[in-house]
């Protein structure tokens, strides 16, 4: 079985479980989570969303420990999740400061609109925070709920700042490679990973 379906067989089993706050399902970001999970190391905190956070199974995180997203998953280097997804990101870099570790921190485009993202960003390299910002960013079509919430790309946005940025597609071998690559730079770095859905 590859991790993508072991990250989609975890997710379906995690649904009958019940999870908190409620099911949200994966979709098209599981490669993405399979990606990201394999390319940090398990010494790498990570601080994502209730969504994301099922990709903990391929750290040997057994499926009862992801049911309160809110818990966390301590040995398995897990943090608990926000219920403000721009705050994760300064989550990750407080958690960087304490740790002295690497810590993967997996966003959506709808976060980094939040003035705590922007203030994240600025911290991480104030004070050399070992973050990794791997945003995921879905190019708004004609139908999407919501208007443009960004005057730029997070991806520039966090080149503005200084980080190094690598953009890549939302592939597991893509995700994979960057996320490793990033444990390699001093200080924050910043991935976008674009996601592309079939019309």
């Amino acid at each position: 079985m590859s991790l993508i379906e072991d990250v989609q067989a975890a997710e379906v089993a995690l649904a009958e479980l019940g999870p908190l706050p409620y099911v949200l399902p994966l979709g098209p970001l599981a490669p993405l989570v399979a990606g990201a999970f394999s390319g940090a190391s398990r010494a790498d905190w990570v601080v994502c969303g209730p969504r994301e956070r099922v990709g903990a199974v391929l750290r040997g995180c057994g499926l009862d420990r992801l049911v309160d997203a809110a818990a966390g998953a301590r040995p398995y280097k897990l943090a608990p999740t926000s219920g403000a997804p721009g705050a994760r990101a300064l989550h990750a870099v407080g958690l960087a400061m304490a740790t002295e570790t690497r810590v993967l921190c997996i966003l959506g485009d709808a976060s980094t609109a939040a003035g705590a993202f922007h203030e994240a960003l600025n911290a991480a390299v104030l004070v050399g925070a070992s973050v990794t910002f791997l945003v995921v960013h879905q190019p708004l079509t004609d139908d999407a709920p919501v208007g443009t919430q960004l005057a730029t790309s997070p991806a520039k946005l966090a080149a503005a700042f200084g980080i190094p940025v690598t953009e890549i597609a939302a592939a597991e071998d893509a995700v994979r490679d960057a996320v490793a690559a990033a444990r390699d730079v001093d200080g924050p770095a910043f991935i976008q990973a674009t996601l592309t859905r079939a019309r």
